[in-house]
């Protein structure tokens, strides 16, 4: 089996975010990540919720949409459109595609709740329910033609607690913060 090696820095996030999982009594800590630059150039400070249980999230989740009513909202998609995204949505919390969260598993290793590591870059990535997010820059985003059944979905989506779990992956650049402690990448 291959070892893995993982950065000085890599370690110290880890060590933090670790002692601030720690010492919650619930497993559930906020953790700021400040100057965090997405893939599209995005730059934000972000509070997210470590630990924060995705599971629940969704059971939440499948319940507001199997009594949602669509006449409380204002959707640009129509009405049928919105029932098929709606099931779709539903069959995808009840039973996610199986082959693909296999391969999820294998390419990480989890450190704590929350935290993993990509097995062959060394990426740390940090997993939360995203409370807060502040632009500093906006980012450059390509448009996208979408079908009228994923317009529809991701308008359910923004409803969603599920839609508020996000992913970050840390790397030089990031301040992160956890229980007071600050570390900036």
């Amino acid at each position: 089996m291959e070892t893995l090696t993982i950065s000085s820095k890599a370690l110290q996030v880890i060590s933090l975010l670790n002692k601030a999982v720690k010492n919650s009594p619930t497993g559930v800590s906020f953790v700021a990540i400040n100057n965090y630059k997405n893939s599209s150039n995005e730059v934000s400070n972000n509070l997210i919720n470590i630990g924060a249980s995705y599971q629940n999230a969704k059971n939440s989740d499948i319940e507001f949409l199997e009594n949602i009513n669509f006449s409380e909202y204002e959707f640009k998609s129509e009405l049928s459109v919105l029932e098929t995204a709606k099931a779709e949505l539903i069959a995808a919390f009840i039973k996610p595609d199986e082959n693909r969260s296999k391969g999820q598993i294998e390419a990480y290793t989890p450190i704590c709740a929350g935290i993993k590591v990509h097995n062959e870059t060394g990426v740390l990535y940090v997993y939360g329910y995203r409370k807060n997010k502040v632009v500093l820059q906006t980012g450059e985003y390509k448009s996208v033609n979408s079908s009228a059944k994923t317009i529809a979905k991701n308008e359910l989506r923004k409803l969603l607690k599920t839609g508020k779990f996000t992913q970050y992956a840390l790397e030089i650049g990031n301040e992160v913060k956890a229980k007071g402690d600050t570390l900036e990448l």
